[in-house]
């Protein structure tokens, strides 16, 4: 008897999880594209902000030379968690199971797999959070692994879009003028700010500010998708909002290193500015694996058993790479 899920089944059970949550990348990076090939190809097209020119109503009008695109080409390195399925446990009763064990073997090896898969997910949006989080800090992207030579995948950001505040201008300083500083940073953006996401030593700073107190406002809306209730136990938070549609988050979501060391997704005393201009999206690369049909797939998870010694693997494999259409919308600040 064959042991193994077809495609469809297991791609159906990794469909059907709770989803795991992120932040960036819900925010700035909603949209999905998948590619029919190996590689991922995105256009920079510079934005043309030149003024009609004036002509007279008598003469023929006048050809603007079009501003070029470029094409790049990128093939995003794999990433393909993988697990066995530990036979020991499909005699062990399962959290939530009735005393004495309810559940067949064959039933706790699908529930355990179906907690692999679950796993595998987040792990993968995991590292999607991460590559959106550094395209937003600095326009650019380091994919880099074991058997993958590093590269840097560049969105030709504007250079001024990543800033630092310095001496008495940082917000750990009493003469700092934060909103101030809102405002120079939404002169400076593509399109109209409408979020601060801040790192908590940040947002410590903003606050303690006076006239930060008189003009934040906290009460809570229904206008983000993103909107959440108090102490929810979740790793951001609205804080209120400035003016009538600047929206105040914290964000604390981190990831542990090889070495179990928790790392911020945002260093300390950072905060972006921007809002869904980004018009971001998940770009994925074709699996190349006759299992998955070679097909434009988010995610493709398989499992195989060896026969001797008979162990059985659960792999998830993924091609991703969140591209920016627009990211001169955003800007990345260290404010102390």
């Amino acid at each position: 008897m064959d042991r193994n899920y077809d495609t469809d089944t297991l791609v159906e059970v990794i469909g059907g999880l709770e989803p795991f949550e992120t932040f960036l990348l819900s925010l700035f990076f909603p949209g999905v594209i998948t590619f029919e090939t190996s590689s991922i190809s995105f256009d920079k097209v510079s934005e043309d902000m030149r003024l009609a020119p004036f002509v007279s109503p008598l003469v023929a009008g006048k050809v603007m030379k079009q501003l070029g695109s470029e094409m790049r080409t990128f093939k995003p390195a794999y990433l393909k968690p993988k697990d066995v399925v530990d036979p020991e446990r499909v005699f062990v009763r399962r959290p939530g199971e009735q005393i004495g064990g309810t559940l067949s073997p064959e039933q706790r090896r699908n529930a355990i797999i179906a907690d692999i898969l679950a796993d595998h997910r987040k792990r993968i949006l995991r590292r999607m959070e991460h590559m959106a989080a550094q395209i937003l800090l600095t326009g650019k992207v380091v994919v880099e692994g074991e058997d993958y030579p590093t590269q840097e995948v560049d969105f030709y950001r504007s250079p001024g879009n990543t800033l630092a505040l310095t001496g008495a201008t940082r917000w750990s300083e009493s003469t700092a003028k934060p909103l101030d500083d809102v405002e120079s940073w939404a002169a400076q953006a593509e399109a109209p700010i409408t979020t601060l996401i801040m790192d908590r030593h940040a947002y410590r700073n903003f606050v303690r500010f006076e006239e930060v107190q008189k003009l934040l406002d906290g009460r809570r809306n229904s206008r983000s998708e993103l909107e959440t209730g108090p102490d929810t136990g979740r790793l951001y938070s609205y804080k209120g909002t400035l003016g009538s549609d600047l929206e105040v988050w914290v964000y604390s979501g981190y990831y542990r290193d090889e070495a179990k060391q928790k790392i911020p997704f945002l260093p300390p005393n950072t905060v972006i500015a921007g809002s869904a201009a980004v018009d971001g999206v998940r770009a994925y690369g074709a699996i190349i694996d006759s299992s998955a049909g070679y097909r434009a797939m988010e995610m493709f998870p398989k499992n195989w058993i060896n026969q001797d010694p008979a162990v059985e693997y659960v792999m998830t494999q993924s091609a991703p790479l969140p591209i920016p259409r627009h990211p001169d919308a955003a800007l990345a600040i260290t404010v102390a």
